[in-house]
């Protein structure tokens, strides 16, 4: 019931993500197209967005584990995570394509289920709720950074969540279509440019005001 209802908030709060299809429970074997590149289970334990077809499958067994351990807004946080892969499908692609590892997906992924959390319900979490939503996050991480599955450290996930749901605003995990990495990678050049025409001017400034402040002395 709460990964159902969480779907419908995060649909009517983000127009990105209403073609995403939530499939719970997820029995083992549920088709989905990522199954022939072996990039989802298929299993038991089963908590995956699949980008060939958006849909997102989230097995029992993982429901049902997270509420005895975490309680519903736990469940509420795995569903925002899942969602927020598709936000970022949506508006910009994976940074994992640019720069191997997917631990800045995933961290941001983090940091999107924070704001869907604050933002998508129209009941506040109460600061034990935001608590456990955070354990839960820390549990799922680890210390694989050599891996290119590395989702992040148990503190960097639980900062990433917090840092979203305390700002409120997908801008501010750099999930906006206005301000994404890819956007930031294709504005570079101009930038690099502005900086380089500003420099002298820059310069001048910084010493001019040094001798002022010499002259002060």
């Amino acid at each position: 019931g709460v990964a159902r209802a969480s779907e419908g908030l995060i649909k009517r709060y983000d127009p990105k993500v209403r073609d995403v299809t939530l499939v719970v429970p997820a029995p083992a074997g549920t088709p989905t197209a990522c199954k022939q590149d072996n990039k989802s289970t298929n299993g038991d334990w089963e908590a995956y967005y699949c980008t060939l077809d958006r849909n997102i499958l989230i097995s029992q067994k993982n429901l049902n584990l997270i509420e005895e351990r975490y309680g519903l807004a736990a469940i509420a946080t795995l569903v925002s995570h899942e969602f927020a892969h598709g936000r970022q499908h949506a508006i910009a692609g994976f940074m994992r394509d640019a720069v191997w590892s997917v631990v800045f997906d995933e961290l941001q992924a983090d940091c999107i289920a924070g704001v869907y959390m604050r933002q998508a319900t129209p009941i506040s979490l109460s600061p034990q709720q935001i608590e456990k939503s955070r354990d839960f996050l820390e549990s799922i991480g680890d210390y694989s950074v050599q891996e290119r599955s590395w989702h992040g450290t148990p503190g960097m996930r639980g900062a990433a969540f917090q840092f979203g749901y305390n700002k409120g605003s997908l801008n501010a995990c750099w999930a906006s279509s206005q301000r994404n990495w890819r956007k930031t990678l294709e504005d570079a050049p101009d930038q690099v440019d502005r900086a380089i025409e500003n420099a002298p001017a820059t310069l001048d400034n910084l010493i001019d005001r040094g001798q002022k402040f010499l002259e002060g002395l």
